[in-house]
């Protein structure tokens, strides 16, 4: 299993860092786990393009973590190459109707013609997908929230957290994970209501157990603050703060 970082960032315009977006490689599959701005120069960055993405999992659907979906089904539609193979997408009740909306709201202009768009809504619970076990859990954001967790066939597991205020799912679904993402969006002296800081990613990587926490989701003061430093005081694992592009092999 491969984990790449595309977005560090998030709705702040940031040359260095694109909005939310992680890419899970495994088994000879790609999945995007969000799909904020950028994300798809970002895949084109590493040689990937629409028709090789075989799913995609949305915590929520706020826009810095999903925008660039608009894009990519856009984008496949592109008659000189044009995406033929099915796309599940994967998130929380009430995304359905989100989705309809959004396809109307376009006059219908991103509504596949050559392959078919599968929404799967998945509430607290574990589905297998390809061979990956993926958990569902809510989280303390918005009402459409969840955190996830996927484990491969090698027992190899990320928990991904998406945004959100400290919660005890998450170190359920981070129970001795290789790793597990957490957003971190401003450091501890700015903290903003139903998003995390260091020190309350350290608490929730430390409750989990995880081998390594990496932090992401950085607002600009993260980039002159002592976040490492914050987070330390609660998790003395593995630490790693997130770039765009950052990947891990587990």
């Amino acid at each position: 299993m491969k984990v790449t970082i595309l977005g560090s960032g998030t709705a702040v315009p940031d040359l260095k860092r694109n909005s939310a977006g992680v890419l899970l490689e495994n088994d000879g599959k790609r999945y995007l786990v969000d799909c904020g701005y950028g994300t798809v120069h970002q895949l084109l960055r590493l040689g990937i393009t629409y028709h090789d993405i075989d799913g995609i999992f949305f915590t929520h659907h706020h826009p810095d973590h999903m925008c660039d979906l608009v894009y990519l089904l856009f984008g496949s539609q592109y008659p000189g190459d044009p995406r033929t193979k099915d796309l599940p997408i994967v998130a929380a009740p009430g995304f359905r109707a989100y989705f309809d909306n959004l396809m109307s709201a376009f006059n219908n202009w991103l509504v596949p013609k050559t392959y078919q768009v599968n929404i799967l809504e998945q509430d607290e619970e574990t589905r297998v997908y390809d061979g990956l076990r993926v958990t569902t859990a809510r989280v303390q954001h918005i009402e459409m929230s969840r955190g996830y967790r996927f484990e491969n066939t090698e027992g190899k597991n990320v928990a991904i957290s998406g945004d959100t205020e400290y919660h005890p799912n998450l170190a359920v679904l981070g129970k001795d994970a290789d790793l597990m993402i957490i957003e971190c969006s401003t450091p501890d002296e700015m903290k903003v209501e139903k998003h995390s800081t260091p020190s309350i990613c350290g608490r929730m990587a430390r409750e989990a157990r995880c081998r390594t926490l990496c932090l992401t989701h950085f607002y600009p003061p993260c980039d002159d603050a002592t976040v490492l430093g914050q987070c330390r005081k609660e998790f003395d694992g593995e630490i790693v703060l997130a770039r765009d592009l950052t990947a891990f092999n587990l």
